[in-house]
């Protein structure tokens, strides 16, 4: 019986030596805070997840990742200044915001930029891609992916058939002078107003209509006081993964590599999610009754070349900029 009893102790106390192992493990577990403009069930969280679940597989559960949607870590903006206050891990931030830190970044801004996921991939991957991440070390971020983050069209109150019906109606853009410049020379008056006021400014009459992807304008619910859907492709927004350079320096170089492995995963995950939602929610907003057309793009286009033209002057970026448009061809 003493034995048996001695043997029981032994047995608990192995046990217990390992859940205090464990526990100890855990406790000393690196966290990344990672924040996103979006919700908790849209592509850019999933994407965050996957980063996470890697990056932990990676390290044998030395580093975690904590996800924060909706912008619970504070705007885009604030989430990228955040990189340099050490406030903030890993943020993901449209490249309409990272160009206030990265002006090289206005590239991507250009309307009709891309005819397509696959060379929007490519070129996100490629040569452009390789420019931003340098363009990105200078000014101390480093640019872990480039997500996608859907091809915008425009949700009105009124029915826009053509280039034609925009003109003088209010339309939300981002607060960006290129994004600016292209509605007003599309004929409507562009109006910049943050992400989080759109639905209000709607409602209320402030603005006559929006841009944004299949999967935005169904999940924040912008065609309920704009039930109209011109599919005009005028943009494809592209929003980059970040975290500060000096954190990134500060690991060492099996780290490094974990975190650029992740990251790279994440992009695959976050882009094959997106392309899924917005096929789904193109499909559920013809399913809600929403106004759907397909104006001509042809005028669009006219536009979008006045203003790259306009603000793609340097050698650097016309380089850059034909690499991209050569890819596609």
């Amino acid at each position: 019986m003493f034995a048996l009893k001695k043997s029981f102790v032994l047995f608990l106390a192995v046990v217990m030596s390992f859940v205090f192992v464990a526990s100890a493990f855990a406790a000393g577990a690196t966290v990344l805070k990672a924040g996103h403009s979006a919700t908790n069930i849209e592509p850019y969280q999933l994407g965050l997840e996957a980063f996470g679940k890697k990056l932990n597989e990676m390290t044998n559960g030395k580093f975690e990742v904590k996800v924060f949607p909706n912008c619970q870590l504070g705007s885009e903006k604030e989430m990228t200044e955040g990189l340099f206050l050490g406030n903030v891990d890993v943020a993901t931030s449209a490249t309409t915001v990272v160009a206030n830190f990265v002006p090289e970044f206005i590239i991507y801004d250009l309307p009709y930029l891309f005819n397509s996921s696959e060379h929007f991939y490519k070129a996100s991957d490629g040569a452009p891609g390789k420019f931003l991440v340098d363009a990105c070390a200078k000014k101390g971020i480093r640019l872990l992916a480039i997500y996608d983050a859907g091809v915008r069209h425009i949700a009105s109150k009124k029915p826009v058939n053509s280039i034609n019906d925009l003109k003088g109606l209010k339309i939300r853009t981002m607060q960006s002078q290129i994004h600016i410049d292209t509605f007003n020379g599309f004929g409507a008056k562009a109006t910049p107003m943050a992400f989080g006021e759109q639905f209000s400014a709607l409602e209320q009459g402030v603005i006559d209509g929006v841009e944004a992807s299949n999967t935005s304008c169904y999940n924040q619910q912008f065609y309920r006081p704009a039930p109209n859907w011109a599919l005009v492709s005028w943009y494809r927004c592209v929003t980059a993964m970040m975290m500060s350079e000096k954190k990134f320096q500060s690991y060492p170089k099996d780290v490094q590599e974990a975190i650029l492995e992740a990251a790279a995963y994440s992009a695959k995950v976050e882009r094959e999610a997106y392309e899924k939602s917005e096929n789904a929610n193109l499909v559920a907003m013809e399913k809600a009754g929403v106004n759907i057309t397909k104006p001509d793009v042809a005028p669009f286009k006219v536009v979008a070349q006045e203003v790259a033209n306009k603000y793609i002057t340097s050698p650097e970026l016309k380089n850059v900029l034909k690499q991209i448009q050569d890819m596609g061809q």
